[in-house]
C-alpha cells in the first residue's frame, strides 16, 4: 500500500537537515522562520537524498531517496514521539530504506539533477554546466562532470531548483531565478529547499557588495 501524507507525517532527515540550515546557517528572515524540532542525527540515514539537498558537507558516494512507515512505535526517537503525540488523530514517522517508497515522487530529470548535485559535492572544481539549446546531455567520460542543459528542460520543480543552485554555485549566474515566481508551488520539500536556495542568491549577491537596482541604466565608460 502507498504510502499517503495524510494527518501528520515526520521525515526525520528533512526534520534535522532544516534545522541546521534554520538555526545554523540561514541570513534571510533566520527570525521570522520557526525552526523545526531537531532529531538527532544518530536516527538519521547518513545518505538520503534530502541530506545531499541540504548538507553543504555531504561527503557520501551516493544518496537514497526510499522511505517507509515505521511501525514499531518503541523504534521512533522520544523527541519526534512527544512532537507527534501533540496533534491528533493519526500520525507517521517514516524511515530511510532501501525497501521503501519513492514517496516524493521523483521523476527522471530529478535524479539527472541530484546526480549532478552529487558529482559537484564530491568534488566542486569537477562539475561543468553548460546552457545549451540542444539536447539535454551527461558526459562523465573524462575527469570533469559534464551536463549540458537549459533552465527550459527542468519540468519539476525540484530539478528547477538544482538547476538554479548549481548554475549559482558553478558559473556564478542568478538570471533564470524570477523572484516575483515561488517555484515550489507549497510543496513541502521544494519549498524549503526553495528557501535554501534563495539564502544562497542572498550570500553570493552580499559577497559582490551593493548592487544597482535592476532597471538602471549604468552611464557610459567615458563619463
Amino acid at each position: 500500500m502507498a504510502i499517503a501524507f495524510d494527518g501528520f507525517t515526520l521525515i526525520p532527515e528533512l526534520q534535522h537537515w532544516f534545522y541546521i540550515f534554520t538555526v545554523e546557517k540561514a541570513t534571510v528572515n533566520k527570525y521570522r522562520q520557526p525552526p523545526p524540532t531537531d532529531i538527532p542525527e544518530l536516527y538519521l540515514s547518513a545518505n538520503s537524498f534530502i541530506s545531499l539537498l541540504f548538507n553543504d558537507d555531504y561527503d557520501e558516494k551516493n544518496y537514497e531517496w526510499r522511505y517507509k512507515e515505521q511501525t514499531n512505535v518503541l523504534a521512533v526517537p522520544n523527541v519526534a514521539e512527544r512532537r507527534l503525540q501533540i496533534y491528533p488523530g493519526s500520525w507517521k514517522y517514516l524511515i530511510h530504506d532501501s525497501t521503501g517508497e519513492n514517496i516524493f515522487n521523483l521523476q527522471p530529470i530529478d535524479f539527472t539533477m541530484l546526480n549532478t548535485l552529487l558529482a559537484y559535492r564530491t568534488d566542486e572544481t569537477s562539475v561543468t554546466m553548460i546552457d545549451t539549446t540542444g539536447s539535454l546531455t551527461v558526459d562523465t567520460t573524462s575527469s570533469t562532470y559534464i551536463l549540458r542543459a537549459n533552465y527550459g528542460q527542468m519540468t519539476t520543480d525540484l530539478s528547477k531548483l538544482i538547476y538554479l543552485y548549481l548554475d549559482l554555485k558553478i558559473n556564478g549566474n542568478y538570471s533564470h531565478y524570477n523572484n516575483n515566481e515561488v517555484i515550489s508551488d507549497c510543496q513541502v520539500l521544494e519549498s524549503l529547499y526553495e528557501m535554501y536556495l534563495l539564502d544562497a542568491y542572498y550570500k553570493f549577491l552580499s559577497g559582490k557588495g551593493p548592487q544597482p537596482p535592476l532597471d538602471a541604466v549604468c552611464p557610459p565608460d567615458d563619463e
